[in-house]
């Protein structure tokens, strides 16, 4: 068994802060195209330092940027 992302919350964070996706991939240090793979989960690599820089942008714990199933 692994935890699988399942859905990404990182828009939630956004609406709730009244952001875009460009502010913090500006914020971050990415392209907006690299975050909309993240968001998307075409891709799931990210670094556990990038995920801490992207929870501290949104006011949240890394554990809120994604819903996560164990399969």
């Amino acid at each position: 068994m692994e935890p699988i992302p399942v859905r990404c919350r990182i828009p939630e964070h956004l609406e709730r802060i009244g952001k875009k996706q460009q502010w913090l991939a500006d914020k971050v240090g990415m392209s907006k195209s690299r975050l909309s793979e993240i968001v998307n989960l075409r891709s799931t690599n990210i670094s556990i330092k990038r995920a801490v820089l992207i929870a501290y942008y949104l006011e949240c714990k890394v554990d809120d940027l994604w819903k996560w199933e164990v399969r």
